[in-house]
């Protein structure tokens, strides 16, 4: 097993893109190369660069890649709005669990800048 598989946030992540690609699906074929392609790069983003970030070298570029993948889903939230607004698509479980993940997200970014000041302080 992979580092990125025992992460909570990476399989929530997994699971968005699944969903992500079901609402794509609801989308005008018009969209195939603007929203929908867009939503489902930014969307697998996020779960590729917890995956890459797992075997960075360190925290420092650990973190980044996190945050990489923290933009990856504000890209994705507003793809889905626009969705909402312009197609009328029903993105509100969609979005509740963009924010769960933006929060397992932030919370392990916050988890490696404790562990880093803990080992500074020894």
């Amino acid at each position: 097993m992979y580092r990125f598989e025992k992460l909570r946030v990476y399989h929530n992540a997994l699971n968005l893109v699944e969903e992500i690609y079901k609402i794509c699906k609801y989308l005008p074929n018009d969209e195939k190369f603007a929203l929908i392609d867009q939503l489902k790069r930014s969307s697998t983003s996020i779960v590729l660069n917890i995956a890459e970030g797992t075997g960075a070298l360190g925290d420092i570029e650990f973190k980044s890649f996190l945050r990489n993948a923290l933009k990856s889903l504000y890209e994705t939230v507003a793809g889905l709005k626009i969705a909402e607004r312009i197609f009328k698509i029903n993105a509100k479980t969609t979005l509740e669990k963009c924010e769960k993940i933006g929060k397992e997200l932030n919370a392990l970014i916050k988890s490696l800048f404790n562990q880093n000041l803990k080992t500074k302080d020894k």
